[in-house]
């Protein structure tokens, strides 16, 4: 059965998922990529090192974020999102957002006493090659599909 997800269940996905994909466009490119994330209060919060992507964004701050939770082929989640690319330049804000990157991704690595890449394992959260940022969402969407057969 396919379905829409409700916004309590659109919540629920972006708040357990730690990884989604970021689409930007600017000067008639596209580009979408990866990311770690942390889900609060409306907004995706992730973290980059200058690039591409944070040169597309603000030169064209409308962005679409997507994330999913895939059983199988038949059981699956997804949400997609639209929003606003802001970088965090607020201290404390910055702070909180890496510190809860970091909480997210350290239970995934394999090896948790190596410092993670990007720059989350540094003490220093004000390293000026990290750029901090959020995903102010406007709108959201979500579908589902669920095989009751394979339960």
């Amino acid at each position: 059965m396919l379905g829409k997800l409700e916004e309590e269940e659109i919540e629920k996905l972006l708040s357990e998922q730690y990884i989604g994909r970021l689409a930007c466009h600017a000067h008639g490119v596209s580009y979408i990529v990866p990311i770690n994330y942390v889900y609060s209060s409306g907004m995706v919060y992730a973290h980059s090192a200058p690039g591409q992507k944070i040169r597309m964004m603000k030169s064209n701050p409308q962005v679409c974020f997507q994330t999913d939770q895939i059983r199988d082929t038949y059981n699956w989640k997804s949400v997609v999102c639209w929003g606003k690319f802001e970088e965090v330049t607020d201290a404390g804000e910055k702070q909180r957002a890496l510190q809860g990157i970091i909480h997210r991704m350290m239970p995934l690595t394999n090896t948790p006493s190596e410092q993670p890449s990007h720059g989350t394992g540094k003490t220093d959260a004000y390293d000026d090659e990290i750029i901090v940022f959020k995903i102010v969402l406007h709108l959201k969407t979500g579908r589902f599909e669920v095989n009751d057969s394979s339960n």
